[in-house]
């Protein structure tokens, strides 16, 4: 397979770019001049690096369509963090160009484009959800995710090329941006610091990144993969249950400062994703449980005390 990859320095797309490298494909990736790529810095030499920035794909689409790729994954975005969610950049930023990469997959006559959505196209509905669900996102980021999904599939429609658009729940796991919850956590009780939380009775569903990686890799390599898919564990758990362990895990006895946070007004309190879809497509299933991989995120953030190698 030969594959090209946005967003490989981030999160998910390290470990989806990881995966494709031991799994012997040729892959490409696009990397800007300023991308911090301490997470994919290992496997750079395996890499074929195209230095250009998505806002201006056109610059490097004869260097892309010449590589063929035979799959395009789609994970880069700007303004993922919660302070950057209404941001009119989302629109700007991400619309327009999730779209020319599309169009330069058919001009290339790429065989899949495999993109990441968001459960924020949902909008908080506090229940399981499928794909068949109302989208009503309250956030630009939603909107906007919501947009490429849905006008990426029609642009492809009638076309050779497949279309996936995977909707991802909440991935967790080592190397993920000190922001999130689970990081900031992880943190705050290595500092010996008591953390100030919710009430933590969300229900939330968590897959670890591995899991999340290997799915993104199944849908592209299944034939019968296409349209939108719910990315999740398909279990929900409670917010309490996750900090506690995190607790034992890292700060044994340190007390919690549960409650001491309000809950947003947009709270989501019951976040689960129906996976059946998934499954029935590509046989993919999660095999790293929850105890699990919180055990391994904790691991690596006490021994990575400043969240990166």
């Amino acid at each position: 397979m030969r594959a090209f990859v946005t967003g490989a320095s981030g999160f998910l797309g390290s470990y989806v770019t990881e995966l494709l490298v031991r799994r012997g494909a040729e892959v490409a990736v696009l990397l800007r001049k300023t991308s911090d790529t301490w997470r994919i810095d290992a496997l750079l030499p395996e890499l074929r690096v195209i230095e250009g920035d998505l806002l201006d794909i056109g610059a490097v689409s004869t260097t892309i369509e010449a590589f063929r790729p035979d799959v395009i994954f789609h994970l880069a975005w700007y303004g993922v963090g919660n302070d950057l969610r209404d941001d009119p950049a989302q629109v700007d930023v991400n619309l327009l160009s999730s779209l020319a990469l599309l169009r330069l997959g058919l001009n290339a006559k790429c065989g899949a484009w495999v993109g990441i959505g968001s459960q924020a196209e949902y909008g908080p509905q506090n229940r399981m959800l499928d794909e068949r669900a109302p989208t009503e996102p309250t956030t630009t980021y939603g909107a906007v995710k919501l947009c490429v999904g849905v006008l990426a599939r029609q642009l492809a429609v009638g076309t050779p090329m497949r279309f996936a658009w995977l909707r991802l729940f909440s991935a967790y796991g080592p190397k993920d941006h000190n922001s999130w919850m689970i990081p900031q956590l992880i943190n705050t009780l290595q500092r010996g610091s008591k953390p100030s939380l919710t009430a933590c009775e969300q229900q939330w569903d968590y897959l670890f990144v591995e899991d999340a990686a290997e799915a993104v890799c199944q849908v592209a390599a299944a034939p019968n993969a296409h349209g939108v898919f719910n990315l999740g564990s398909g279990e929900a758990r409670s917010l309490r249950d996750v900090v506690e362990q995190i607790r034992d895990q890292v700060a044994p006895g340190q007390s919690l400062g549960i409650g001491e946070v309000p809950y947003r007004r947009d709270q989501v309190m019951h976040l689960q994703a129906d996976i059946s879809r998934l499954r029935h497509a590509t046989g993919w299933a999660p095999k790293v449980g929850l105890e699990e991989g919180l055990r391994r995120t904790a691991q690596w953030y006490c021994t990575n005390r400043n969240g990166e190698q």
